[in-house]
């Protein structure tokens, strides 16, 4: 083909401008360049590329393809493969072996690549060169890129940082050239990218005056004007059509020539062209056209099974223009050609060549699309058979949707005799387009299986997913009616008996029955099975047996959670959240076991984060957040928020242990109505569901809030009525709870209602000392002594006090032994002790200010005001000597909390602390009091 590059840089000035400011590195920071065929967006495209070289850009280049749309990363592999051995080596481990099976450099091993993990693999690649390089990702015919490089190439720049990496793409709009893809996956690809940092260009047709030139300069070609203004005419602008036509012309003598040869329409001259080539040309062109990644060697192996000379059929395809040729890869000179080439084959011969093309490609993906395009859709066990060796290479390859589409044209090529294979070929077409988000589709497909009444396995198989997808897809009640019909049929094999015992152990079974007591049959049942039960079954029925024992106040069941991660160990892929090591991590946290908890949450979200299961992670930083919070480390909580609300924006979906984290820190560090606000907006969202375990952890944060500001009835209300629903839950055990029972004994005591609060501290000191449990303890002495106090038995009240700080020195939450030295202090000075009871409230209020917990601060200090007299001077902590050295140097406290990471509520509270040890009363009082310390590095303690 005649390269029209002159004259679209004579004419494309606003395309050329939008590329110079792509480069420019100023928005957008995507270019999307889009036209009719033969307009010149490859020309266009070609030249942004050549550009940007020029300004020290690594450019990765990749040219999507009509033989190469449903082939698995045959995309991401022309932009990886060149920069591959660059970057290989620094990957985490799974995202290494993930990108070394994607681009064909080392076998799949017998656990299928998680498409997943792929994703993240391509965000690490691009992380790391763009620390090195300015990157530029560059494809051309982006609407013909195969589903899974989009895949790989979404999940990354949804990640990335906006304008982080620059893109150039060219698409083909709709036209009636030639047969379309079913799915432009162009808008796909826009749709990762933030809308005001994309720009499309839509290539306009050229002016007459630059047809004319693109006719002179490119083919020194002049035309009557008679013959120059019916070619302007017919051919509207469209530069490829104008430079066929110039073709033709030039290749005519005598007479002939006067003639203009301008066909109705862009198709027909295509067309025409196409069988004016000689049979070698025509052939080389067609297989060209059919092959996926076709080199030099490859196609003259096809062609010599056919011709005598094969170089010599190849070498006039390249003088026609009709295939180019750029090292050993080959292609058709324009989209256009191969398209026209291939569909304008008789039927016959369609399947001769991809017969042909079938019996030399190595590859299991293309040999079988190969004999799946010979066969034309009627049944054949052989293609079949072939077509699942090809899904099977791309499920292990981590393309579950390219393996799905493989196994449905399987389904169509399976005789109708085969029922057995047709229901297998129908799940495992379903199961992997679960696996791929598309869970219509699954449903559908698992539907027709279940209705058709399969083998007994392939029906215990098949129901775990039909029960899940109905869940999510239907209705809760719809699966919860596959249930029951399985429980009531008494044709029902016991295996399958267990396994609906053991869904109904997850979502219930419509009858109100205990879900214990539904994993607790299971189990029996799976204990009486004489076959190996369903791995994915038993860890159900494992894990909620577990979460009972935990919710009964009996702690971790660790022998039921080994035997689900064993069994989970049998399965190809279960997702991060449902397994049984995230269990015990969530759970660590509820019986005081922080550092476990936080360790185990560390290490899943970095196996998150490298196998690409971004749906796991606010999930799981907002337990992380959560357990900080319960720690006293506020900071590190808020980071994990935050993290956790940037991976909940791209998947759409707040899990409530986020929402809650987010809630009780902004009221620990002093902003109760932010707190308030989202707890009260979450628990009206909840609506009818306001009776499950999710309400009561926005209960707490708003019962604990009316606690803070003094408003004790309503405490006390929202309180026992998360309680309430809890305990209806059967939930015994604080940690799952919100650990609300400190808040409500409180309310309680402060409302009178003492009997209550003696109930709730003696089932608290109970559950404690049979859990050796001092946290659990510390709260029920605590509520204890608050009641003898407010019954006058000031003594006792003191001496219980007392036994519940000497409880909390040895509990991993900080907060809790503040507020019941915070108790006791006030308590003694109600005794009329008051060195003891300044020396108690000033350690509650060393404790509060370490933590940075702005209430309790506040709480602590007021107290302190109103014994009077001197304040013994305290040392400042190291929090507070930070503040203090950036208050007195002239920062604003909005100023010390972004130097500091904190909350301006936070710095408030040191500063209060600071003011009070030091005593002064302002920030210039301050800088006036603190000198140097001995090594000039900060102020005075004292």
């Amino acid at each position: 083909m005649v390269s029209v590059w002159g004259a679209a840089l004579l004419a494309r000035e606003s395309e050329q401008a939008a590329i110079e400011r792509l480069l420019a590195d100023q928005s957008p920071a995507a270019v999307f360049l889009e036209g009719e065929p033969g307009i010149g967006k490859s020309t266009v495209w070609g030249a942004g590329v050549a550009t940007a070289m020029q300004h020290g850009y690594l450019t990765l280049t990749a040219r999507g393809s009509e033989a190469e749309t449903g082939l698995s990363y045959s995309g991401l592999t022309d932009l990886l493969d060149p920069v591959a051995d660059e970057v290989l080596a620094d990957l985490p481990a799974p995202q290494r072996d993930a990108l070394e099976v994607v681009l064909l450099r080392r076998l799949p091993g017998e656990v299928p690549i998680a498409q997943r993990t792929v994703g993240a693999a391509v965000l690490s690649t691009l992380r790391q060169l763009t620390v090195q390089h300015r990157l530029l990702l560059a494809i051309d015919d982006l609407q013909w890129l195969d589903r899974p490089t989009v895949a790989a190439l979404t999940f990354a720049l949804r990640r990335l940082p906006a304008g982080t990496v620059r893109l150039l793409t060219a698409r083909r709009l709709p036209s009636g050239l030639a047969a379309e893809q079913a799915e432009d996956v162009s808008q796909l690809v826009r749709d990762a990218l933030p809308a005001e940092q994309t720009e499309v260009v839509l290539l306009d047709r050229l002016e007459d005056a630059a047809i004319e030139r693109l006719l002179i300069d490119r083919m020194e070609l002049a035309l009557s004007d008679r013959q120059l203004r019916r070619l302007l005419e017919r051919v509207d602008g469209n530069p490829f059509w104008a430079l066929e036509v110039g073709a033709s012309v030039a290749g005519r003598t005598g007479d002939a020539a006067d003639e203009l040869p301008v066909p109705d329409s862009l198709a027909t001259l295509v067309t025409e062209r196409v069988a004016a080539l000689t049979r070698g040309a025509h052939d080389a062109l067609l297989i060209v056209s059919a092959l996926h990644q076709p080199t030099t060697e490859l196609v003259l192996r096809v062609l010599a099974a056919q011709l005598s000379d094969p170089q010599g059929a190849l070498d006039a395809a390249v003088a026609a223009g009709v295939v180019t040729e750029a090292g050993a890869r080959l292609r058709p000179g324009h989209p256009l050609l191969g398209s026209v080439a291939l569909d304008s084959l008789p039927p016959g011969r369609r399947a001769s060549l991809h017969r042909r093309l079938a019996a030399v490609v190595s590859d299991p993906e293309q040999h079988a699309r190969h004999l799946a395009l010979a066969a034309g859709g009627q049944p054949d066990a052989e293609v079949a058979t072939a077509l699942d060796a090809g899904a099977n290479a791309a499920r292990a390859r981590g393309a579950p949707r390219a393996a799905a589409d493989l196994l449905e044209l399987a389904i169509v090529h399976t005789p109708a005799d085969h029922s057995d294979e047709l229901a297998r070929r129908r799940f495992e077409a379903g199961k992997l387009y679960f696996a791929s988000g598309d869970l219509e589709r699954a449903c559908e497909l698992a539907e027709s299986v279940y209705a058709t009444d399969p083998p007994a396995e392939l029906r215990r198989r098949m129901f775990i997913m039909l029960v899940e997808l109905t869940y999510w897809i239907r209705s809760a009640d719809r699966a919860r009616a596959l249930i029951r019909d399985v429980l009531d049929d008494p044709r029902t094999d016991p295996h399958l008996h267990a396994i609906a015992l053991a869904a109904a152990s997850d979502i219930g079974d419509g009858r109100d029955t205990p879900r214990l007591e539904l994993a607790a049959r299971a189990l029996r049942e799976f204990d009486e099975l004489t076959e190996e039960p369903d791995p994915e079954a038993l860890a159900t029925a494992l894990i909620y047996q577990a979460y009972g024992q935990i919710d009964q106040g009996e702690g971790i069941a660790h022998e039921l959670i080994a035997r689900a991660m064993a069994a989970q160990e049998q399965l190809p892929w279960i997702s991060l959240t449902s397994t049984g090591r995230a269990a015990l991590a969530f759970w660590r946290k509820s019986v005081d076991d922080l550092d476990g908890s936080r360790q185990a949450l560390d290490q899943l979200i970095v196996q998150a984060r490298d196998e690409g299961e971004d749906g796991a992670l606010p999930g799981l930083y907002g337990h992380l957040a959560l357990t900080e919070c319960w720690a006293g480390r506020y900071e590190a909580g808020q980071l994990a928020v935050v993290e956790g609300l940037r991976y909940a924006e791209l998947g759409g979906l707040v899990p409530v242990v986020l929402h809650a984290s987010r809630a009780l820190l902004s009221l620990l560090t002093g902003d109760s109505e932010t707190a308030s606000a989202l707890a009260t907006s979450q628990l009206a969202a909840a609506g009818e569901r306001t009776a499950t375990l999710s309400a009561v952890v926005y209960r707490q944060v708003l019962g604990a809030a009316a606690l803070l500001r003094e408003d004790n009835a309503e405490a006390v209300e929202l309180l026992q009525t998360a309680l309430a629903t809890a305990r209806a839950a059967g939930i015994n055990e604080p940690g799952r709870r919100q650990r609300l029972e400190g808040d409500l004994g409180q309310a309680l005591v402060n409302t009178g209602q003492l009997d209550e609060a003696a109930e709730l501290a003696a089932e608290l000191q109970d559950l404690g000392e049979r859990q050796d449990r001092p946290t659990i303890i510390g709260v029920g002495l605590r509520i204890a002594g608050l009641m003898q106090a407010s019954r006058g038995n000031l003594d006792k009240a003191i001496a219980l006090l007392q036994q519940a700080v000497a409880e909390h020195e040895k509990s991993p939450l900080p907060l809790e032994r503040g507020r019941s030295l915070l108790a006791l202090g006030q308590t003694q000075r109600r005794r009329r002790a008051r060195p003891a009871a300044r020396a108690a409230l000033e350690d509650a209020l060393a404790c509060f200010t370490e933590l940075g917990a702005v209430p309790f601060i506040e709480a602590a200090s007021r107290e302190l005001g109103r014994l009077g007299g001197a304040r013994a001077p305290g040392a400042l902590t190291e929090a507070e000597r930070r503040v203090a050295e950036l208050v007195s140097s002239g920062l604003s406290n909005r100023d010390v909390a972004a130097r500091l990471f904190t909350s301006v509520r936070t710095v408030e509270g040191h500063l209060a602390a600071v003011y009070r040890k030091i005593g002064v009363r302002s920030r210039t009082e301050l800088a006036s009091r603190l000198g140097p310390t001995a090594d000039g590095s900060g102020p005075q303690s004292d």
